[in-house]
C-alpha cells in the first residue's frame, strides 16, 4: 500500500524466508480480519507508528497491519512448538518472523529488535490452545471483533474511570461501526445517555442494536440542547462535524476524544475550537493502567467476560449484528479495502480473508 496514496495497492513478491535462526520462529499467517479500524492503521501509519511493525524495503509502501491467526510453521525458540495456532498482530502478507520472548504458557511476546520501541500491547502473541476465549468456531467472529471490542472496551472504562468528565450526555459518530456500538454497548447502565450519529441510510441498523439512547442523523445533533454538559467521542474523522459539535457545546463540551477514521483517510490537523482541545485514544495506554492497578490477570477476567457477553449478543441468530463475508487471497482483500477506502461496506458486514 502507498504511504501517500492509500488506493494504490500491490502484491510485491520477496525472497522466501529460510529456517529460522537460534531464538526465532516463522509463522505463517492464515486468516485475518479487514475492518475499518485498518484503514486507521494506514492512515496514522506514520504518526502513530502503525507502519514500524512490519517495514517494506522501500519505504514509500507500507504493509497494512491486520489482526488474526497464523501457524507456526517453523521454530527455534525454546518453548514454541510448530504446529501452533496463534493470534495477534500480523502483517498482510504470507510470513512474519518472530522472536518470542518471556514465553509461558498463555502466549508470547515478539523482541524483534525493531519492536522495542514500539506500543508493547501489540507485539504479545496468544497461544490458543491457551486462550480462554479461543474456539475454532468462531474464529471469524474474534478476527473481527477481538481488536475492536478491546478498543471499546477501554475506551469506556477510561471514560468512566474520569467520571465521564461530568459530562451527561456521550455522543459517538460513526454510531454504525463496530468500535462505536462495541463502546455503547459497554456504557449500558452507567447512568449517561448515549446519543449515537450516524448517516440516514444506517440509521436502522444503529436503531436496532438497541446500544443507544438516541440516534440521530449527522445534521440534527445540533438540535441537541447545548447547555446540558457533553461528551463527543469521534470514531469518524469527520473534522466539520466535530468543529460543529464543538461550536454548538462550547464550553459545556466536557471532554472531546478522538478515536478513529471510518470516513477519512487525511491526517489531522490543528483546529481552533471553542471547549476542550480533542485528544486522541490510545487503548494500550488505559490497558496499562488498568493492568498496573488492577494486575493482568483481573483485567484479563474482566476483559473476558465482558467479550464473552458481547460475543453471545453479537452472533444471537434472533438479531445477529453482522454477517461475515468471507474472501480468499489478496486480489480479494485489495477489493475489500477499497470498499472500506470509499466507505461502501454495508455497517452488518464484516470480512474476514483466507490465506491458505
Amino acid at each position: 500500500m502507498r504511504k501517500d496514496d492509500l488506493n494504490r495497492m500491490r502484491v510485491a513478491s520477496e525472497p522466501a524466508m529460510g529456517e529460522p535462526e537460534k531464538g526465532d520462529a516463522l509463522l505463517a499467517v492464515r486468516r485475518f480480519s479487514l475492518t475499518t479500524n485498518n484503514i486507521t492503521y494506514a492512515a496514522y501509519g506514520d504518526p502513530m507508528g502503525y507502519w514500524a511493525f512490519f517495514p517494506c524495503s522501500d519505504p514509500a509502501w507500507g504493509r497494512m497491519p491486520v489482526w488474526g491467526f497464523a501457524d507456526v510453521v517453523a521454530s527455534a525458540a525454546d518453548g514454541l512448538n510448530v504446529g501452533e495456532r496463534i493470534y495477534g498482530f500480523l502483517p498482510m502478507a504470507d510470513r512474519l518472523r518472530v522472536r518470542p520472548g518471556r514465553v509461558r504458557h498463555g502466549g508470547f511476546v515478539d523482541t524483534m529488535p525493531h519492536r522495542g520501541e514500539l506500543p508493547g500491547g501489540y507485539n504479545q502473541y496468544v497461544r490458543c490452545q491457551s486462550d480462554a476465549l479461543y474456539t475454532p468456531d468462531t474464529e471469524a467472529l474474534q478476527a473481527i471483533y477481538r481488536p475492536l471490542y478491546v478498543t471499546s472496551f477501554t475506551l469506556a472504562d477510561y471514560l468512566r474511570d474520569n467520571a465521564f468528565f461530568g459530562a451527561s450526555r456521550i455522543i459517538l459518530s460513526s454510531a454504525s461501526s463496530k468500535t462505536a456500538y462495541g463502546t455503547a454497548f459497554n456504557l449500558a447502565g452507567d447512568g449517561v445517555e448515549v446519543v449515537g450519529l450516524t448517516s440516514p441510510g444506517n440509521a436502522g441498523f444503529v436503531g436496532d442494536t438497541g446500544f443507544y439512547d438516541r440516534v440521530l442523523d449527522y445534521a440534527e445533533v445540533t438540535d441537541l440542547p447545548p447547555d446540558e454538559p457533553a461528551l463527543y467521542v469521534d470514531f469518524s474523522g469527520n473534522r466539520p462535524l466535530r468543529a460543529d459539535i464543538h461550536q454548538h457545546f462550547g464550553d459545556r463540551l466536557r471532554f472531546s476524544s478522538v478515536v478513529g477514521s471510518a470516513q477519512t483517510t487525511q491526517l489531522p490537523r490543528k483546529m481552533e475550537l471553542p471547549g476542550p482541545k480533542p485528544q486522541f485514544f490510545f487503548a494500550p495506554d488505559q490497558i496499562a493502567k488498568r493492568q498496573k492497578e488492577w494486575g493482568a490477570a483481573v483485567f484479563a477476567e474482566r476483559f473476558g467476560k465482558a467479550w464473552s457477553t458481547f460475543l453471545e449478543r453479537a452472533s444471537d441468530p434472533g438479531r445477529p449484528l453482522i454477517r461475515v463475508v468471507r474472501g480468499q487471497g489478496y486480489a480479494e482483500a485489495q477489493q475489500v479495502i477499497a470498499s472500506l477506502l470509499s466507505g461502501s461496506v454495508p455497517p452488518m458486514e464484516g470480512h474476514v480473508i483466507d490465506l491458505d
